[in-house]
C-alpha cells in the first residue's frame, strides 16, 4: 500500500437513499444513531439488535425452547458452536451493510454472519431493488454470496437462513488450494462467485481447509494461521467505495495490506479484533459515481 490523498466526495443528492426512497428515512436515522465503535459495547450491541429486531434470526437450530436460547448471546458471550454468534460482530456487520447501502456482498466463510447480512440485504431490497437494477452495474442487487469450505456448515447456514432470507443469500461450497503468491505461501478457494462486491467479509477459510503440501509446507497445523490471498486476485476488479472487513486474522490482514496496490484506507479496531479496509479512489465513471452517491451520503467510513 502507498500513501495517497483521500478523494473529495462530489455527490449528487438526487441519488441519496432518502431521495430515492423517502420511506427509508427512519432506517437511515436509526443507523446514524450508532458508530463503528459502539459494537464493542455489549449494551449498545443489544440496543441495535432490539431496534432492528434481529433476535429471531439469531436463534440456533435445535436449541431448547424451555429456556431463553439467546441468553448467552444477549450477554455477549461466544458459544462453543463453531458457528456460534458474537453479538457485537454481527450487529457491526449489519450496521456496515446498512450504512453503506451495500449492493453486493462477498463472504468468505458462512454462518450467522450470512443470516444477518441477508437480513440487511432484504431490508435494502425492499426500498431500492428497482432503482439499483435500473441505475447500477449489478445482476443480482442486494444479495450475499458466501463461499464455504465445509458442506456441513453450508447446509446449516442454508437452514438458518430460512424461507424469508434464502432469496437474499447464496451459499456455495468450494475446496481450498495451497498456492504461492509472490513466493509466499497462501490459500485460495478453487471457485468464487462471479460478482463485483462492494462489501467483503473475510472470515474463511480455516487453516485446516486443505492438507496439501508445497515444499514440505502445510498450512493444516496448529502452528500455522489462516492466510487467504483471494482478494489480491480480485483487487483490480473492485470499484472505489468497496469495504473489506477482516474478522481477526491479523497476520492475514497484514499480508493483504503489504500486497494491495490501490488506495486502501486501513483501520485496526483492536477492541473489536477486526481490520477494516476502504477503497478510497476517484470514481471510475458515471455508473460508479452513481453508486458512490448512493453509498457514501454519510461520507467515507475511515
Amino acid at each position: 500500500m502507498h500513501a495517497w490523498e483521500k478523494p473529495v466526495l462530489r455527490l449528487d443528492p438526487a441519488n441519496a437513499p432518502t431521495a430515492i426512497a423517502p420511506a427509508f428515512q427512519p432506517v437511515e436515522a436509526l443507523v446514524g444513531g450508532f458508530a463503528l465503535t459502539d459494537f464493542n459495547d455489549p449494551a449498545r450491541a443489544r440496543a441495535y439488535a432490539d431496534a432492528l429486531d434481529l433476535w429471531p434470526h439469531l436463534a440456533g437450530a435445535g436449541e431448547p425452547t424451555a429456556t431463553d436460547p439467546l441468553a448467552e448471546l444477549r450477554d455477549g458471550v461466544e458459544k462453543a458452536d463453531p458457528l456460534g454468534p458474537v453479538l457485537g460482530d454481527l450487529c457491526r456487520l449489519h450496521w456496515l451493510a446498512l450504512r453503506r447501502r451495500s449492493v453486493s456482498v462477498l463472504e468468505f466463510g458462512s454462518g450467522f454472519s450470512t443470516v444477518i447480512l441477508a437480513h440487511a440485504m432484504r431490508l435494502l431490497a425492499g426500498h431500492f431493488d428497482g432503482w439499483a437494477r435500473r441505475h447500477l452495474r449489478t445482476e443480482q442487487p442486494f444479495h450475499v454470496h458466501a463461499v464455504e469450505e465445509d458442506p456441513r456448515y453450508q447446509a446449516l447456514t442454508r437452514e438458518r437462513l430460512g424461507p424469508a432470507l434464502q432469496p437474499h443469500a447464496t451459499v456455495t461450497r468450494s475446496s481450498v488450494e495451497l498456492i504461492t503468491h509472490d513466493n509466499r505461501f497462501a490459500t485460495v478457494y478453487s471457485e468464487l462467485p462471479n460478482i463485483a462486491p462492494d462489501l467483503i467479509y473475510l472470515d474463511g477459510p480455516s487453516q485446516f481447509a486443505t492438507t496439501a503440501r508445497l515444499n514440505g509446507f502445510s498450512i493444516a497445523s496448529p502452528e500455522r494461521m489462516p492466510m487467504s490471498a483471494d482478494i489480491l486476485r480480485l483487487e483490480f476488479f473492485l470499484e472505489p467505495g468497496c469495504v473489506l472487513i477482516v474478522d481477526g486474522r491479523t497476520q492475514n490482514a497484514r499480508f493483504l495490506r503489504s500486497y494491495f496496490r490501490r488506495a486502501w484506507a486501513y483501520h485496526h479496531d483492536r477492541a473489536g479484533d477486526i481490520h477494516l479496509f476502504e477503497l478510497q479512489e476517484e470514481p471510475l465513471g458515471p455508473i460508479n459515481q452513481r453508486r458512490l452517491d448512493f453509498s457514501l451520503s454519510q461520507g467515507w467510513l475511515l
